[in-house]
């Protein structure tokens, strides 16, 4: 609500200001304002830590803190964290609340470089860079919220960089962190000779067999349905080649799960 967050000749109503930091920490995508014009450099930048808090987890964050200042974690937070990433065991939680932000970093990082070979050449190294990095954080936290202005990624509908950057960060941060390290724990069983290809999915966790069934059920499904109904719509997408309409769709299917983008 501070004037130096809003941009020159905007004003923010407080029920404004409250409507998106409420927004940005539950990291729902909804916005009063236009983000990309509104909002100067430093409220955006407010929007973009506020992301990234909702998007690691305030149980989480927490943790870092306490850990960062030496102190220990109690019982009763140790077990807020073990119900929060749906662990088995207490053992080993200021490890995991680590991997945790080493794994979300890590992907924003990979989101934000794929972002930048695009965005860069086109509008710049500082407006570009910012650019990837606000994207790339808001994609992986599910969050929606763009400074690309009221089309959002419309205008990069046909653009493989961006709509495949964009769903993978979605993709990878709905199935959750325990599936993860499940997955990448079958891996190196793969490449270390100890299980085969053909088993990784039944050597799987029933959580993370759940929610990759169910994740690859959506996202397919969705991408069919949308695809055959809307492939003649002038409204939407039939003026664009096959390849964009299934792209499209993809997206679409993808993006109404749980993140707020759309092209």
């Amino acid at each position: 609500w501070l004037p130096f967050c809003t941009a020159a000749g905007q004003t923010t109503s407080f029920s404004d200001a409250m409507f998106t930091a409420t927004t940005c920490v539950c990291v729902t995508g909804l916005v009063t304002v236009t983000t990309a014009t509104h909002w100067s450099q430093i409220g955006k930048l407010v929007i973009l830590l506020l992301i990234q808090i909702g998007g690691i987890g305030l149980i989480a964050l927490a943790s870092v803190i306490f850990i960062s200042l030496n102190k220990k974690i109690s019982l009763k937070n140790r077990r807020m964290i073990q119900e929060s990433y749906n662990l088995e065991q207490m053992s080993g939680l200021v490890k995991v609340v680590r991997k945790v932000v080493l794994c979300v970093f890590a992907a924003e990082g990979i989101g934000a470089i794929s972002y930048g070979i695009y965005f860069i050449p086109r509008v710049g190294l500082v407006k570009g860079a910012g650019q990837a990095v606000f994207t790339a954080v808001s994609a992986f936290c599910n969050a929606g919220i763009d400074m690309l202005g009221e089309e959002s990624l419309a205008p990069y509908v046909s653009d493989p960089v961006v709509n495949f950057t964009t769903m993978g960060l979605i993709v990878m941060s709905g199935l959750g962190f325990v599936v993860w390290w499940d997955l990448w724990d079958k891996i190196k069983k793969v490449f270390r000779g100890k299980l085969s290809v053909g088993r990784i999915y039944r050597s799987l966790r029933l959580h993370s067999k759940i929610v990759v069934t169910m994740t690859a059920i959506l996202v397919i499904g969705g991408t069919v349905l949308i695809f055959l109904f809307d492939f003649h719509n002038p409204d939407s997408m039939g003026g664009y080649s096959t390849g964009t309409k299934l792209m499209a769709s993809m997206f679409q299917a993808v993006t109404t799960r749980t993140a707020g983008f759309f092209t």
